[in-house]
């Protein structure tokens, strides 16, 4: 028999105090962060029979670099404007 595997909000509810800090520090708004955890969720469901060791940790990782490439792109943007 397969061990459970943590859903997705399951694995946000115990990331909840780290995420709003990851947001912040890269000046991502309320709607791009959503939009940056939906995408981490498709592709980590898309990662079930992978059967990740840290689903937890590739989660936060996938999102702090997701805010790391959407914070590069403002500032791309920005000068050049």
């Amino acid at each position: 028999m397969e061990p459970p595997y943590d859903s997705c909000a399951e694995i946000l509810d115990r990331l909840s105090h780290a995420l709003p800090a990851v947001f912040s520090a890269f000046g991502i708004s309320e709607a791009r962060a959503q939009a940056i955890l939906e995408d981490a969720c498709r592709t980590l469901a898309s990662k079930r029979r992978l059967r990740l060791q840290d689903p937890e940790g590739w989660l936060l990782r996938t999102v702090i670099e997701a805010c790391r490439r959407s914070a590069e792109e403002e500032k791309g943007e920005d000068s050049s404007a």
